[in-house]
């Protein structure tokens, strides 16, 4: 699978996990970061869903801000062997 195709896949679950809209852009340095916003009453079920999706990424992170907090994975510009 390609990269934006994986992207744009992992903003769909995302999305879905956290009940929110997931955007992507692309990098500078090639490649895809994903955001989304993430409500904060996620149940318990739902933060598992978010962790497992972001366990799909090359790199992922949370961070705060007074008005909301956010998670975010990356993607690197590469092909993936499927098989």
């Amino acid at each position: 699978m390609r990269a934006h195709t994986k992207a744009f896949d992992l903003a769909v679950r995302l999305a879905v996990a956290a009940g929110t809209r997931a955007r992507v852009r692309c990098r500078r340095e090639g490649g895809f970061r994903v955001e989304a916003v993430v409500p904060g009453d996620l149940g318990e079920e739902a933060h598992g869903a978010v962790l497992a999706v972001l366990a799909g990424a090359d790199r992922y992170g949370h961070r705060y801000t007074d008005a909301a907090q956010a998670v975010w994975a990356e993607l690197d510009e590469e092909w993936e062997q499927s098989g």
